[in-house]
């Protein structure tokens, strides 16, 4: 579910992006910018469905499930290094921001959001572990002297 949650918020800004090359969206762009994240859940879910048991398969009568782990592990690190390589270079032809008092400023408010985000995170844990553990059995005080 959380990682549900993330992919749609993340694809709400990959679509913002796109948001001038959707074609039939007119006055209904939320619409149309969550019908396209929907569909690439569904397209994420239909690879996994049929990924994951030609991966079964193959590891069981095809190659040791230790050594198709590394392999595959090998090409998703390699596609991911071209990758950043890739973006890595289109960053570099922004300019690296001057440290003034707006960038500052800005920096501030976002340290202020992570560490209240992490307070949240923090006090639903110990809501959620409380919650868990309140149907035990409290431990025993000492005992009657």
């Amino acid at each position: 579910m959380v990682a549900f949650a993330f992919g749609i918020i993340h694809g709400f800004g990959f679509a913002f992006a796109l948001r001038e090359s959707f074609q039939f969206a007119g006055d209904h762009l939320l619409t149309a910018l969550l019908s396209f994240n929907i569909g690439v859940e569904i397209g994420q879910v239909l690879v996994l469905i049929l990924l994951v048991p030609a991966l079964a398969l193959f590891f069981r009568y095809g190659l040791a499930e230790r050594l198709g782990i590394i392999i595959l592990s090998v090409l998703v690190a390699h596609i991911a290094w071209h990758w950043m390589m890739e973006r890595g270079g289109e960053l570099a032809k922004f300019p690296f921001p001057t440290m003034d008092a707006a960038f500052l400023a800005s920096v501030m408010r976002g340290m202020m959001a992570a560490l209240t985000l992490g307070g949240l995170v923090a006090a639903v844990n110990g809501l959620v572990q409380r919650w868990m553990t309140r149907g035990e059995a409290e431990p025993q005080g000492r005992a009657a002297e």
